[in-house]
């Protein structure tokens, strides 16, 4: 373990790290030595220690841990703490989340006075989680992505049906949770999965999309708070195994009092749904639903079905139509027609591509294009997370870029890259303004992006957006 050193002078100095600074220490070190020890047992791939960590500490300042390299502006060395550093500055109204911190990538933990080393080591889990998700999301994948927010303003929380439904889950999972026999357990999860899907056939595709990205993307964060606490427990030397333990049971508690917490946004209803089923799924099918999830691009109710046996029947049925109608030779055929295809569409591309004009390429590095405006009857995939756009797209990313095209475009939604011929070179006009304000405009092209970069390599113009 380390033991914190740090110097006195430095925490009698004003805006020096306060006393707090050791207990925080000490719980992030309990999360890398989990990490290195036993990382997998949280979630495969999964390194916490990589990730460096924000701690908000009320109005004191901000304390940089984990953290490799040459410090961020404004951070100075503490004393005895490796890869670490101290502002005075504190954001009153930030939240505990992923954030970046010049340029890479950070885990943001609000500290509070009563905040133990467990509950640290816990919430410190949990959003280098989100960190995690994020680096491994992929186009067209469910692990990493976000659910959309904006529609716990339209949930039906005045729906009595629906209410109901969903404190029948939490009582059947907190049940499941109780179960000491296995087969108890999956008779348990057959039964949650009945009442789900039938509570999901009445709220609709969008809404009970909403609830299983929710648990996805929360849920599973709040999973590995509670299995980073079952861990740092079984050690004896773990200074705060009282409070682990009983953390680790007062999320699996919520359960039963599922919908009745009014006060509290119904998004929070997942912080425990994710975390129990979860650990049912560990007690039904050991940690190989973790990758199942992730390659088979499940939801974990999807996982949970899989585990259970849930859809045995269904199974069953499909084996029998595949024989019936000789499914191998079907598959044959499709994948003979898939390979054609990804031929023709790769050779559309090049042909595109090669078109007389300045070749635009816009990237964006690790941000997202967004499709702000599509036609869906010219819109072809090239494979999956390129499409071609073959008349015209309107791309957007924030207030970083904005961009309405007249031509075909090549977009990468996997490198975060555009491509198209955007005209001959004398009717293409491109402004640098400062601070990088870029603006290119011809017949074929209307780009506006804020804090780019733009270089020139023959026919190829490129506009490469700075990180944030």
């Amino acid at each position: 373990m380390l033991h914190v050193a740090l110097a006195l002078t430095s925490l009698l100095q004003g805006g020096g790290p306060p006393p707090t600074t050791a207990r925080i220490a000490t719980a992030h070190d309990w999360v890398a030595r989990l990490a290195r020890d036993m990382g997998d047992s949280i979630w495969p791939g999964f390194r916490p220690d990589t990730i460096p960590v924000l701690y908000v500490i009320g109005r004191e300042g901000t304390l940089l841990l984990g953290w490799r390299g040459a410090l961020p502006t404004g951070f100075l060395p503490i004393e005895g703490l490796p890869e670490s550093g101290w502002s005075s500055a504190a954001d009153r109204g930030a939240a505990s989340t992923g954030t970046q911190l010049a340029g890479r990538a950070t885990a943001q933990v609000v500290v509070n006075d009563s905040s133990s080393i467990a509950s640290l080591v816990g919430l410190t889990t949990h959003e280098a989680f989100h960190v995690f998700e994020a680096a491994e999301r992929k186009e067209a994948r469910r692990f990493g992505r976000q659910e959309n927010a904006f529609l716990v303003t339209s949930y039906p929380v005045f729906d009595p049906q629906n209410e109901a439904g969903m404190a029948l889950e939490g009582r059947i999972l907190e049940a499941a949770d109780r179960a000491t026999s296995k087969e108890r357990k999956r008779a348990l999860a057959r039964q949650f999965l009945a009442v789900r899907e039938w509570r999901h056939r009445t709220l609709g595709a969008e809404l009970a999309e909403f609830e299983q990205v929710a648990e996805l993307n929360e849920g599973l964060a709040e999973y590995t708070l509670v299995r980073s606490l079952q861990l740092a427990a079984r050690h004896r030397d773990f200074p705060d195994r009282l409070n682990a333990g009983q953390l680790a049971t007062g999320k699996r508690t919520g359960l039963h009092e599922l919908t009745e917490d009014v006060s509290r946004s119904i998004r929070l209803r997942f912080y425990a749904t994710g975390p129990a089923l979860g650990l049912l799924l560990d007690a039904l099918e050991g940690p190989r639903w973790k990758t199942r999830l992730v390659e088979q691009n499940l939801t974990v109710q999807d996982a949970l079905a899989g585990a259970s046996g849930y859809r045995a029947q269904e199974a069953a049925l499909r084996r029998q139509a595949e024989s019936t109608f000789v499914m191998a030779k079907l598959r044959t055929a499709a994948d003979s027609q898939v390979v054609r295809l990804k031929t023709i569409r790769k050779a559309q591309v090049d042909s595109i591509l090669a078109a007389p004009g300045v070749q635009l390429v816009v990237t964006t590095g690790s941000r997202y294009i967004g499709l702000c405006g599509i036609d869906p009857q010219n819109l072809l995939q090239v494979e999956p997370g390129v499409q071609l756009h073959t008349r015209w797209v309107q791309v957007c990313v924030g207030d970083a870029l904005q961009a309405t095209f007249n031509t075909p475009v090549v977009y990468d939604g996997n490198a975060h890259v555009l491509r198209a011929v955007v005209g001959a070179d004398s009717t293409v006009k491109v402004a640098n303004g400062p601070e990088g304000n870029v603006t290119i405009d011809s017949p074929l092209v209307s780009l506006r992006a804020a804090r780019a970069d733009v270089s020139r390599d023959g026919r190829v113009l490129t506009v490469k957006l700075r990180e944030q």
